[in-house]
């Protein structure tokens, strides 16, 4: 829900950028960045209690360590973790009652999946381990419609990026970069199930959402990896045909087949899928110009 919704229902109300305890008021938080302050001698008995049910939601997800480590950047990761990737979904609508039947049904569908997160009244987030990487495109893909239609929900989803450990940026500072990226999309209107490199493409033309994170890690990676930025080039020249590309590269075609998996395994970026190649481009245009 929007602020400018909730301030139409209660002008009274202030919006904060972080939470506030002040005597006398509730806080309730609007999205991972935002919370409405209300006074309680405003709001009737049965608000009360719906505003204290969204709160405890949100408040037993602070408590998750998963919490603490990737949205709040605080302390260690609960568990030793090579690669993780997040799932993030908005419910635009849906009913209270078949809430926690569709989290548990969403987690059965990620036999990778670490723990789930709620980080906003109608945001939630799914913590895959993938240390042994397993795409999910399909799987959201082919479901999608008939999760809305069984749980009675409206849902925006996007598949994040595979973040791995390293010294490149601080790991929570890639992962809001990458929740403001969704919020961008979804605070659009937008539903459907989308992957990070359809976003991140979008969102280039909207001018809403600092990259700046997100490109210099990802540049880096690929600076690291071995033929990894000829490989973009040539594809790219190639139109993703891996016969020629090979070819312009002197590899057998085993061999890039090869190269090209281990990049997959290691961001979840498939450089035959020319969405996921036209964001790798994009990346090493500066060096290649």
């Amino acid at each position: 829900m929007l602020a400018k919704e909730l301030l139409d229902w209660f002008p009274e109300a202030q919006i904060s950028d972080q939470p506030i305890e002040k005597l006398g008021y509730l806080t309730l938080p609007l999205t991972s960045q935002q919370w409405i302050l209300l006074e309680e001698t405003n709001l009737t008995e049965r608000e009360k209690q719906l505003i204290a049910l969204l709160t405890q939601q949100e408040q037993a997800s602070s408590l998750n360590p998963w919490y603490s480590y990737l949205i709040e950047g605080k302390g260690q990761a609960p568990q030793t973790f090579k690669k993780i990737q997040l799932v993030y979904c908005h419910l635009s609508y849906y009913q209270q009652e078949n809430l926690a039947s569709w989290l548990d049904m969403m987690q059965t569908l990620f036999p990778n999946c670490q723990t789930v997160l709620q980080v906003g009244v109608q945001d939630y987030v799914f913590i895959l381990q993938q240390d042994k990487y397993s795409s999910v495109r399909s799987i959201l893909s082919d479901t999608i419609e008939a999760v809305e239609y069984d749980f009675g929900l409206r849902l925006s989803i996007m598949l994040g990026q595979v973040w791995s450990q390293t010294g490149y940026q601080a790991l929570s500072d890639l992962i809001q970069a990458e929740r403001d990226l969704f919020k961008a999309w979804w605070r659009q209107g937008h539903q459907g199930v989308h992957t990070f490199s359809q976003l991140y493409l979008w969102s280039l033309g909207e001018g809403l959402v600092d990259h700046r994170f997100i490109k210099d890690y990802l540049r880096q990676l690929i600076l690291d990896q071995d033929q990894i930025q000829e490989i973009i080039l040539s594809l790219w020249e190639n139109s993703a045909v891996l016969t020629k590309t090979a070819q312009q590269l002197y590899l057998h075609r085993n061999s890039l087949q090869y190269k090209i998996d281990k990049w997959e395994e290691l961001t979840g970026l498939q450089l035959k899928e020319l969405t996921d190649l036209t964001l790798c481009y994009q990346l090493i245009l500066p060096d290649i110009l």
